[in-house]
């Protein structure tokens, strides 16, 4: 019961720190760009609900530490929410107050409006991109040659034509540099077509083969749909690791947090072109479930039985190793599905400004008011895809 307790209590730490890192890095890219512009912040909270602990700065702002520690939020001056939608009757009020009409966000140029909103993906992707690159220079990146040891019998590979000794050269058209890239496109491929192009006897050949779904473990104590492709790593495949110096690790950040955003964009464009499907799509419970099994999974030590002692400084060094890679590959997730098109993130509102751009007038209203239900809807929607996947998830990890 201690065990279990303890193993909780770690999974409840290890997503709050995660989510909550992830999401105030965020609305802190808003508030430093609107601080650049001279919009005034009334509040910054970390996290939701009744306000536990409370601040004000120099400039005015109130800081708060709130109950629910799930992310938070910046209001700037004129925003009715926490969402930024605009309030008319505060905003009335403060353009006959010209002494404070330059501070509101809401009567910025279009230009900073935008760059204000923009800014919080871009902390997003600047965050992943020194992740990435402290975890390249902290312990490096191990490359496995992609190449092909056992086709196994009856699978969707020996149908397409695989054989033992292939070497993976691309899929789809993407580069493959490392064993792990064939892993990450079949994952969420079950059903759809693989164009894999493979050297064989010193010249290329194109194989197309079609992922077929299957329940396996995922690593984490669990186990989940995956596309299934049925190939195994050669034995001899070479393996290099590689550490990075300064310079070299910031283009390391760069390219993998591109290489994670594709992977993104990819699965994002297969699904609304109904070619992948929906199970993949977790939400705060799924994030939660993993960050808790992957923080688990570093602090434990199963030689410890046997040596009769437990190395807690390598424990911590798993430990914040794991969660910080999950905070950048996160982080790209968090910037990717702000910048949607959708009027309650900051991509809808980045869609209004392009109208307002160009129009020369900004939406009416009854247009954003239309727009912000319908986000809410389309929002709540994949939150309940999500949710039913984690729990789904959950019935089978504890059945």
């Amino acid at each position: 019961m201690t065990d279990l307790l303890g193993s909780g209590l770690l999974s409840i730490a290890a997503f709050i720190a995660v989510i909550s890192f992830v999401v105030v890095i965020h609305e802190l890219g808003h508030y430093w760009a609107g601080r650049a512009f001279g919009v005034h912040a009334e509040a910054f909270s970390i996290g939701f609900g009744p306000t536990l602990v409370s601040w004000n700065d120099r400039q005015g702002t109130q800081w708060r530490i709130a109950a629910l520690p799930l992310g938070g939020y910046v209001r700037f001056l004129g925003d009715a929410d926490a969402a930024s939608a605009p309030d008319h009757e505060s905003l009335e009020r403060l353009r006959e107050q010209r002494a404070d009409a330059g501070r509101v966000f809401h009567f910025k140029p279009v230009w900073q409006r935008a760059g204000i909103v923009l800014a919080g993906p871009v902390a997003n992707f600047i965050l992943a991109i020194v992740v990435f690159a402290a975890l390249g220079m902290a312990r490096g990146e191990v490359t496995v040659e992609p190449r092909i040891g056992t086709v196994l019998e009856a699978s969707p590979a020996e149908e397409a034509g695989f054989e033992p000794g292939d070497l993976l050269v691309s899929i789809d058209g993407q580069r493959v540099r490392t064993f792990t890239d064939l892993s990450q496109a079949v994952m969420t491929r079950a059903g759809t077509t693989m164009r894999i192009v493979v050297e064989r006897d010193g010249q290329e050949r194109l194989l197309e083969a079609t992922p077929r779904r299957e329940m396996r473990e995922d690593g984490l104590g669990g186990t989940r749909a995956f596309g299934f492709l049925g190939v195994q790593l050669a034995e001899d495949a070479t393996v290099t690791q590689r550490r990075f110096g300064p310079i070299e690790a910031v283009w390391h950040g760069v390219e993998r947090t591109f290489t994670v955003a594709g992977t993104i964009l990819d699965y994002m464009v297969r699904l609304v072109t109904f070619q992948a499907s929906l199970e993949h799509i977790n939400g705060p419970l799924g994030i939660a479930t993993t960050a808790g099994q992957i923080a688990n999974t570093a602090v434990s030590d199963p030689g410890a039985a046997e040596t009769g002692s437990y190395d807690v400084g390598a424990a911590v060094a798993r430990l914040s190793t794991s969660l910080l890679l999950l905070a950048g590959l996160l982080s790209v997730a968090i910037g990717l599905m702000n910048l949607l098109p959708i009027p309650v993130l900051d991509g809808g509102h980045l869609v209004y400004y392009a109208y307002e751009a160009v129009a020369k007038h900004p939406p009416s209203p009854s247009v954003q008011s239309l727009g912000l239900k319908a986000g809410l809807a389309l929002i709540l929607g994949l939150m309940v895809v999500a949710t039913w996947n984690d729990l789904s998830y959950l019935v089978g990890l504890f059945s």
